[in-house]
């Protein structure tokens, strides 16, 4: 059975039983859902139920469809968004789905995938390390720079995501910003992730300034800020990038899951 949603309000209302099950799992839900007001093939939330199964849907345009639940609802998913014109181009979810998104996509969607990101999903409350006085927090005046750094992020993550300038203007207290001679070298953001939880997302280093330790002061100085909130601090990280995933288990990050991104060819 499929329910379609107005808005993430209504999605959120009936739902937060299931997101709460696995909250770090679910966490980009709480984020978009939030923001999702209206519905049309970009943007939507939808949940399909079967036989005590249930498997739910979320896209907020530019961003990809994210999946939570049971795989065993994919196929039913997959051929009511394929029939109904909808946009699922780009997919992220847990790789047990993932997996079977890979096997069963093309007989029922006429859809090829491939996995363009792999993802450990990694958790931490502790403290390692002062902040460095260098990190501060970003403001008006930065938005062009920061609408810069995160196409080139997009870019190197592989990821087709389009950043809205406008909606980095709503956000840009979230983010922290390391300059030299007035230019942004790296940058880093933080959101609510859950409601014990702030996640850690666009860390650039612009590749001038890599391995200068530019991206340990960003991403620390947001850790140590969201532990003053008494939250736990969550972040992805590449699977595949070696020194990223030594920078953040040095910072007292653990992994807790893995994810993936799966775009259509």
């Amino acid at each position: 059975m499929i329910t379609i949603y107005d808005n993430g309000k209504d999605f959120l209302l009936e739902n937060k039983h299931l997101l709460d099950k696995n909250k770090y799992k679910a966490g980009l839900f709480y984020i978009d859902a939030k923001v999702l007001e209206t519905r049309d093939e970009n943007n939507y939330a939808i949940k399909c139920s079967n036989i005590g199964k249930t498997l739910l849907a979320i896209k907020l345009s530019p961003y990809n469809t994210l999946l939570y639940g049971d795989k065993e609802c994919l196929e039913e998913l997959l051929k009511y968004l394929f029939d109904n014109n909808y946009v699922f181009d780009g997919i992220m979810c847990s790789t047990d789905i993932g997996e079977q998104l890979l096997k069963i996509s093309d007989s029922v969607c006429n859809k090829q995938y491939d996995v363009t990101l792999a993802m450990d999903y990694m958790i931490t409350d502790k403290k390692t390390e002062e902040s460095s006085d260098e990190v501060i927090w970003a403001s008006a005046d930065d938005v062009d720079e920061i609408f810069d750094c995160c196409n080139k992020f997009f870019k190197d993550c592989g990821l087709p995501d389009k950043p809205s300038k406008e909606n980095l203007r709503k956000k840009i207290g979230g983010f922290a910003i390391l300059k030299e001679s007035g230019t942004i070298v790296s940058m880093a953001s933080c959101s609510i992730d859950t409601d014990d939880s702030y996640r850690i997302t666009h860390v650039y280093t612009r590749p001038e300034s890599r391995g200068k330790g530019c991206a340990r002061k960003v991403v620390n100085y947001l850790k140590n800020y969201i532990l003053t909130q008494g939250k736990t601090a969550t972040l992805n990280v590449d699977r595949k990038n070696p020194i990223s995933n030594h920078l953040y288990e040095s910072l007292g990050f653990e992994k807790l899951f893995s994810q993936s991104v799966y775009i259509a060819k």
